[in-house]
């Protein structure tokens, strides 16, 4: 996806569809946000908003790039282009979260779900700040620390999957009309998020050129990272809000981290 200076090319362009898609998805993300709660609805919804504002850094660093190409601004739309898989993940932690509104749950399962994902995510900056800047002459070869992240993302996606399943057998006889909204939300950005994520992997763990942050193939690029995660995200807030302005939601209050979550009728 390298560029001439001075060029506005096929990749640019993917960087303006990031740059119009993603401040709607922050606005609705904050939306949903308030009406579940600052405090408690940051372990759901602040990451959503988070995603959209690293596509939104990306997207400029892409654009700045155009006329202002350096090793810095290459690196910082890398980092944003790769770490983008932790929020994108630690959104659907957080659906789980408000989905069992009945504590099924252990609250501290999820935290240790979330961490792990944060781990993963620290693990990717370090990663990749230390290796970029030596891997543009022939593409970008993932370092061990690199692949490690995307292995913690890999059992991250794995888990998820796996604990909203069970979820849904737990619930499935009793769920609110709110519950339901969250779980097809779920459901519908599942296909999404498993073809953004195997992309990720094929990124890291093959030497297919196609599916280098440098010089992969912009279309296989588009269809398998960008235009899945809008997707995702898109389907995400739009069944959110909708939850969240059902009549029989019910917004988390504010409890000590060691204990189980209370719940009001909003």
């Amino acid at each position: 996806m390298a560029s001439q200076p001075g060029t506005v090319t096929y990749a640019d362009g993917v960087a303006i569809l990031q740059l119009i898609i993603f401040p709607f998805v922050t606005a609705a993300g904050i939306f949903i946000w308030r009406r579940t709660g600052w405090r408690v609805g940051s372990k759901i919804w602040r990451y959503p908003v988070t995603l959209s504002l690293i596509r939104i850094a990306g997207s400029i660093c892409s654009l700045i790039s155009i006329n202002h190409d350096s090793k810095n601004v290459e690196i910082a739309r890398i980092v944003c282009e790769m770490i983008g898989i932790a929020p994108l993940l630690l959104t659907y932690v957080g659906l789980l979260r408000q989905i069992d509104a009945d504590g099924r749950l252990p609250l501290r399962y999820l935290n240790v779900l979330s961490i792990v994902c944060i781990i993963g995510l620290i693990l990717g900056i370090a990663g990749v700040s230390s290796t970029s800047g030596d891997n543009t002459a022939d593409g970008f070869h993932a370092s061990a620390i690199v692949k490690a992240s995307m292995g913690i993302f890999l059992a991250v996606f794995a888990i998820i999957a796996l604990t909203a399943s069970w979820l849904f057998l737990q619930l499935h006889g009793a769920l609110r009309q709110f519950q339901k909204k969250l779980f097809l939300a779920l459901v519908l950005s599942f296909p999404f998020l498993l073809v953004r994520v195997v992309y990720s992997a094929m990124s890291d763990y093959s030497n297919n050129r196609h599916f280098d942050v440098y010089y992969g193939n912009t279309t296989i690029y588009l269809c398998m990272n960008v235009l899945e995660e809008i997707v995702a995200m898109v389907i995400t807030v739009v069944l959110g809000m909708s939850a969240v302005l059902s009549r029989d939601f019910i917004q988390p209050t504010s409890v000590p981290m060691d204990s189980e979550p209370k719940y009001d009728h909003a």
